[in-house]
């Protein structure tokens, strides 16, 4: 699949631990959209974005939700 983007494009390290436990689960998220997609030629950096963004997302509400206040 995709390797780990770098550069303009990549804008990978934002204030996240983005090693290799992150980027795997990326890998396979892009990977899976690309086949569901079926497989079009050329267009894996745009499958491994879209599934990067996504991780990200979800990461992002994850720790908002670790530092939400407890309610009773």
């Amino acid at each position: 699949m995709a390797p780990a983007l770098s550069g303009a494009r990549g804008e990978m390290n934002e204030d996240r631990d983005e090693d290799e436990a992150f980027l795997e689960p990326v890998r396979r998220t892009a990977y899976f959209l690309w086949e569901q997609a079926g497989r079009p030629e050329g267009r894996h950096d745009e499958y491994y974005l879209t599934a990067l963004e996504q991780h990200r997302r979800e990461q992002r509400f994850d720790r908002w939700l670790e530092d939400a206040p407890q309610g009773d």
